[in-house]
């Protein structure tokens, strides 16, 4: 198998490990295909039969699985949202209590571990999907964990729900973007020095006004 990385890990959600061996394989053959060839093109221009080829897998064992390219692309960000959203919700409770640190270390070090595939995917075109994913993740922990402080007041109730909304997706879309430029940047900084400086951002975001 051609392959430009390892398999990562990023795709091994409760939901792939439940599959047998053998489909387990043979879909992180094709998603690891997939990632290396989203490399240099857009979803658009990519075949079944160059993926497969890449993938070593055979066009009826594709079509056993998906039903073309753009189903294969779903689902494999739906197990990067799942595994993102697992992976994040173990600390998600520190956004409540101690702060964003615990959370932000976990999706630190998970991208950190996978930064070889992540590369691939958080490129731009149809790539840019998985940053909205990844958006869309951190934002629901930060609307589970902060929606309490929408509630504090009496008339102007909406109003505070408003404003943290907005503050929310400034802020997950800012720790995200951090998180994909440290990536491109071969995640030269360590992992402590990036959660102190997300975490600084969260909380000036979280705290302003």
């Amino acid at each position: 198998m051609q392959r430009g990385f390892e398999t990562p890990a990023w795709w091994h959600s409760p939901a792939m490990d439940r599959l047998d061996r053998r489909t387990r394989r043979t879909r992180e053959a094709l998603y690891a295909a997939l990632a290396t060839l989203l490399r240099d093109r857009p979803l658009s221009s990519v075949t079944v039969t160059e993926l497969t080829r890449m993938a070593d897998v055979n066009r009826s064992t594709f079509y056993a699985h998906f039903q073309d390219v753009y189903d294969m692309f779903d689902a494999m960000r739906a197990e990067f949202r799942m595994t993102l959203a697992n992976v994040a919700s173990e600390q998600a409770g520190d956004l409540m209590t101690s702060g964003a640190r615990g959370f932000l270390r976990s999706v630190y070090e998970y991208f950190r571990d996978n930064r070889e595939v992540f590369t691939l995917v958080f490129g731009q075109g149809s790539n840019e999907a998985f940053f909205g994913d990844a958006v869309a993740v951190v934002r629901s922990c930060c609307l589970d964990a902060w929606s309490e402080q929408a509630g504090r007041g009496d008339a102007d109730t909406g109003e505070r729900k408003r404003i943290l909304e907005y503050r929310i997706e400034f802020a997950a879309r800012g720790a995200v973007g951090m998180a994909r430029a440290w990536i491109e940047g071969g995640c030269a900084e360590d992992v402590e020095w990036m959660v102190e400086q997300t975490d600084a951002l969260i909380a000036a975001v979280r705290d302003a006004g």
